[in-house]
């Protein structure tokens, strides 16, 4: 039976706590930039990881493993799949590696990587994992308000006069994300505002299996009971919850951000 690990990065966020497969998991932490580095209170950035930082857990899991399945958060968001195609192009020891850019992150990301550690822990090969992802990917839906228009001038979203004007009005603007990349969708002037425009969206599916609310740490106040009800009521058979954006997405996204994920059944 093949041995196949799974390495992501560490804006993924799990769902669940007792899916199976979990032991075969492995995170390559994101770094941000120095504090110090930064001005005028502005947000750290999310530093590339290099190469030899997939390189250096390519070597320490081929001593486990057959096979390393690497799934990392969309190239549109941070190259962290390009320099684990580097870092595979490079590698020679006996292991097999195969790299998926998954098009999502967050609760996105980590729902992959739960199918795909499920899949692997079931004895499935490197080649039927890596099948499961790229069709799961497909199955994967993200909305995300990101009223820190600084974030969206550092994604290319917007340069610094767009920016600024946008901050002065108080835009709440929301994206789907598509194809790993963010799409614009429209506005929302208020966070009530703003669930309506995700119940609007969750009306498309007949039958989701998961939804998954992502909040940024400055939204400690957020009501989000009647979005979790709206879930429950419409949706009785789909598992609902909340996360908090972990320091990489805070760096991507802002502490202002909110956001939706949606997974269809297989």
């Amino acid at each position: 039976m093949p041995r196949v690990c799974i390495l992501t990065d560490s804006t993924a966020q799990f769902t669940r706590t007792d899916f199976p497969g979990r032991e075969r998991i492995f995170v390559l932490p994101l770094d941000l930039e120095p504090a110090a580095a930064q001005g005028n209170g502005q947000p750290r950035r999310l530093v590339p990881p290099v190469p030899q930082a997939f390189l250096r857990y390519y070597g320490l899991l081929s001593g486990e493993f057959d096979a390393v399945l690497t799934l990392t958060l969309s190239s549109h968001l941070n190259p962290a799949a390009d320099s684990a195609r580097k870092a595979a192009s490079l590698y020679s020891n006996h292991a097999a590696v195969q790299v998926i850019d998954s098009q999502t992150t967050s609760a996105g990301l980590g729902m992959l990587v739960e199918a795909a550690a499920g899949a692997a822990s079931a004895g499935a090969s490197l080649a039927e994992v890596e099948g499961l992802v790229r069709t799961a990917i497909r199955r994967i839906y993200m909305l995300l308000c990101i009223p820190e228009l600084a974030c969206l001038e550092r994604l290319g979203l917007l340069d610094h006069t767009q920016a600024l004007a946008g901050e002065v009005i108080g835009l709440m603007p929301v994206f789907t994300v598509e194809e790993g990349g963010l799409t614009p969708m429209g506005k929302a002037r208020t966070p009530r505002a703003l669930f309506e425009s995700f119940e609007e969206f969750m009306d498309e599916f007949t039958a989701p299996d998961r939804v998954a609310l992502l909040r940024g740490t400055s939204q400690t106040t957020l009501r989000t009971r009647p979005l979790r009800e709206f879930v429950q009521q419409r949706f009785a058979g789909a598992s609902y919850s909340e996360h908090p954006l972990n320091p990489p997405l805070s760096a991507l996204f802002g502490a202002q951000a909110i956001g939706l994920v949606v997974m269809e059944p297989g």
